[in-house]
């Protein structure tokens, strides 16, 4: 049972590195400033909280998104 935990949470963490890095591009944003504005926004709490849905997902409709989760919590408009 606990390896079956990490295994998921592995997966978890890697998902999100994974949108990180997708939104740095698409957003043309250093990996950092993208960290830091999807942390600041509560997008990566979101990703957290949501994983099971958002995996699933299509990549490019969860950085869509993470863009509009963050701009309905104070941030800016990137696009």
């Amino acid at each position: 049972m606990e390896t079956r935990t990490l295994d998921k949470s592995k997966d978890v963490v890697d998902y999100i590195a994974f949108i990180i890095n997708s939104f740095s591009e698409r957003y043309k944003l250093t990996v950092t400033q993208s960290f830091n504005y999807l942390y600041q926004h509560g997008a990566i709490e979101f990703l957290n909280k949501h994983y099971e849905v958002e995996h699933c997902e299509n990549p490019h409709i969860t950085l869509r998104e993470m863009q509009d989760y963050c701009l309905r919590n104070g941030g800016e408009d990137l696009s």
